[in-house]
């Protein structure tokens, strides 16, 4: 199915017949996971004369689910991440469509301790990687740093010391107007970084405002076939009074 469109003044073409799914499958076993959490956890729901489970012999199948949405899930999060002040996901995001660039980037090794937080080895992604590289259209930034979609679909995170933005990134990815950051990592930020959390802070401009219009969304997969370039983004998450939320970013190729 092809539709057109306008956006940003753009007449454009959109096959909705090929969806590409940047969201990665959350499980109960062999699942990708940061933080330290624990696998997603199913529990059969029993009562008087009730069993929640086919299998068990149940009309029906009935399960509660303990997930974490920032370590169990492809997951979009508000400024209320960071915040004193509840700012919730559902009611940051008013509207789905995006345009969208997709960039591949390949984090930097650092081979001497910057500063308290960016040490020697640690791998990030500096400003000069991605300045004047932002098309100007884009309204959401989908950024690329592993080379191997396959292997992220049951990668663990914990104590890996994963590659992360620098603050000036953050920043600047911001001051070019991207309302929607997307990458996948567990945290555009260093995974032990004293709570000090300068990326998060300098995309949302934190704590100067509550930026209720931008989101960030982490541990997605960009697909190895997928070039760089413009698409149009779906980013949807569910109707949930939380910080954060699952979601299931998807992108679609432009005509």
């Amino acid at each position: 199915m092809t539709k057109e469109f306008t956006i940003l003044n753009k007449d454009l073409k959109v096959d909705l017949n090929n969806p590409i799914d940047l969201s990665l499958t959350s499980k109960s076993q062999n699942s990708f996971k940061a933080w330290y959490v624990k696998e997603v956890q199913y529990r059969t729901i029993q009562g008087e004369g009730f069993t929640g489970s086919v299998k068990e012999g149940g009309a029906v199948n009935f399960r509660e689910i303990l997930i974490n949405p920032h370590g169990n899930t492809t997951h979009t999060e508000s400024v209320g991440h960071i915040s004193e002040l509840d700012v919730f996901i559902n009611e940051t995001l008013n509207h789905f469509h995006f345009l969208a660039q997709v960039i591949s980037l390949t984090p930097e090794i650092i081979e001497k301790d910057k500063n308290e937080i960016q040490k020697k080895g640690d791998r990030c992604i500096f400003l000069d990687q991605i300045l004047n590289k932002i098309d100007p259209d884009a309204e959401a930034l989908i950024i690329r740093s592993q080379k191997i979609y396959n292997e992220l679909h049951n990668k663990k995170y914990d104590g890996t010391n994963w590659p992360y933005l620098d603050r000036l990134t953050a920043k600047y990815i911001r001051d070019q107007g991207i309302k929607h950051l997307l990458i996948d990592q567990p945290s555009v930020d260093k995974e032990n970084d004293k709570g000090t959390l300068l990326s998060h802070k300098a995309f949302w401009n934190y704590p100067q405002e509550i930026d209720r219009g931008r989101t960030i969304t982490e541990l997605i997969g960009v697909p190895d076939h997928i070039n760089d370039g413009i698409y149009l983004l779906n980013l949807t998450t569910i109707n949930l009074e939380n910080d954060a939320s699952p979601s299931r970013p998807i992108i679609y190729k432009l005509f």
